[in-house]
């Protein structure tokens, strides 16, 4: 579908520690995932303007909370583990019963593998934002090695090429996408790439001269989804809306949101709340669809706010169950505790038998 304290104005943000800085990003990440569900459940003016920005904030938070690795492969294992493990685990899990009932049948099983390999814009119905995650992975590759090896500056002329492709991409080629939907890394890491200028130059969001312009900006977007429903982004299917125009306006409502997450973090039952959401977001962002798909194949749970709560609730439950054990968490969520506890064990036993050796 990764994290940072309320700063105060005078202190290093940098230094700050990341136990702290996990208390309003996750707050951010709870308001967004939120947003999402509401969004995917609903039409509309209200559905129209959380698609200009509801994706794009994943990629401006994750931007804002990274720093470059100079080591690219240590940091590709860890950012596979972190999100390929839990996409493969999900994956076989919702698609379990297409394959059972595929069984027997040459071409559909072959169609439904098919499928799973290609990813992207071929996982539909509760799979459907599956493309965020190898969209998300190859975004963060790719602007780490540009970040290692360019200046900041010269990786933003690579960025706004690549907002001329997406803007080709969506204009004349709509129909054209790679597989895991990797031509939307055109536009997700100019995304990825605003929110690290947003941290890199340490700008200040909170004051007026910022916060003041964001808030008009988003003011302004709502007239523009009133005025042309096409303004909105649909990342998965290279609808960028009005070209930087659209970029822009998610740019500067996610500001507003970084300030209102911060000013949440102040209220503890609040802030406690919204930041377990936080950090159930990627359970959610996997599950909350096939929920959906669920209710609507039986017919239940029709009205929005029972079935928005189901849909993020039966996620979260999850989410707090896998939690409590190292293999699930690692399933799951890709935490690599389990993997690393086991090297220790094997580093304290090859030591326990080289002091018996030595003895």
């Amino acid at each position: 579908m990764n994290v940072a304290p309320v700063w105060s104005n005078d202190v290093n943000e940098q230094w700050l520690p990341m136990v702290k800085k996990l208390e309003w990003i996750n707050i951010l990440k709870g308001l967004g995932i939120m947003m999402v569900v509401y969004a995917h459940m609903t039409s509309g003016f209200w559905r129209n303007f959380l698609f200009v920005f509801h994706m794009p904030l994943f990629f401006i938070i994750a931007g804002y909370l990274f720093r470059p690795s100079a080591d690219l492969r240590a940091y590709l294992g860890r950012k596979s583990l972190h999100l390929l493990v839990p996409y493969g685990f999900f994956m076989l899990l919702l698609y379990a019963p297409t394959l059972h009932q595929a069984l027997g049948d040459y071409r559909t099983l072959s169609s439904a593998l098919f499928d799973m390999v290609l990813g992207g814009r071929a996982l539909i119905s509760g799979l459907a934002p599956f493309w965020f995650v190898t969209c998300f992975w190859a975004t963060q590759q790719l602007v780490n090695v540009l970040l290692t090896r360019l200046s900041v500056r010269a990786t933003g002329g690579i960025m706004l090429a690549m907002l001329g492709l997406a803007t080709i991409n969506q204009w004349f080629f709509r129909e054209l996408w790679l597989i895991g939907n990797l031509n939307v890394v055109l536009m997700a890491a100019p995304c990825f790439y605003l929110g690290y200028l947003v941290a890199h130059y340490q700008l200040e969001i909170e004051k007026p001269r910022v916060l003041l312009p964001a808030i008009l900006a988003g003011l302004l977007s709502l007239w523009l989804v009133q005025a042309n429903p096409h303004f909105k982004m649909d990342m998965k299917y290279a609808d960028y809306g009005m070209p930087v125009v659209s970029l822009l306006a998610a740019l500067a409502i996610t500001l507003v949101l970084m300030v209102l997450s911060r000013q949440l973090a102040r209220l503890p039952v609040v802030s406690r709340a919204v930041a377990v959401v936080g950090e159930a977001s990627m359970v959610i962002m996997f599950l909350h669809l096939s929920i959906q798909v669920t209710l609507d194949q039986y017919g239940v749970v029709e009205a929005l706010g029972p079935r928005w709560l189901l849909m993020m609730g039966l996620p979260m439950t999850l989410y707090l169950l896998v939690r409590r054990n190292a293999w699930t968490r690692l399933l799951c969520l890709g935490d690599p505790a389990v993997l690393s506890e086991r090297r220790q064990r094997r580093r304290e036993r090859r030591q326990r038998k080289y002091t018996l050796a030595s003895g």
